[in-house]
């Protein structure tokens, strides 16, 4: 069975000064559909950390900076 993206709810907002790292896993094929979650349901702030994929690490190309530019297709 594949594991099933699972975003969660944070009561409080994630301190940019600490790093989103711990909480979210910036280089998920899920981020965008997590993101989308949160959203929709209204949530101050979430956390992927309780869900399996969060520990999952793909190859990324060319450095972060192209990543978190060409990563959305659409």
């Amino acid at each position: 069975m594949l594991a099933k993206p699972c975003p969660t709810e944070l009561t409080t907002p994630i301190n940019p000064d600490r790093g989103v790292e711990g909480h979210r896993n910036l280089f998920c094929n899920f981020y965008d559909s997590c993101l989308d979650e949160a959203v929709k349901r209204g949530w101050n702030s979430w956390t992927c950390t309780r869900c399996q994929l969060h520990a999952a690490e793909p190859e990324v190309e060319g450095g972060i900076e192209s990543y978190a530019t060409q990563r959305r297709l659409v």
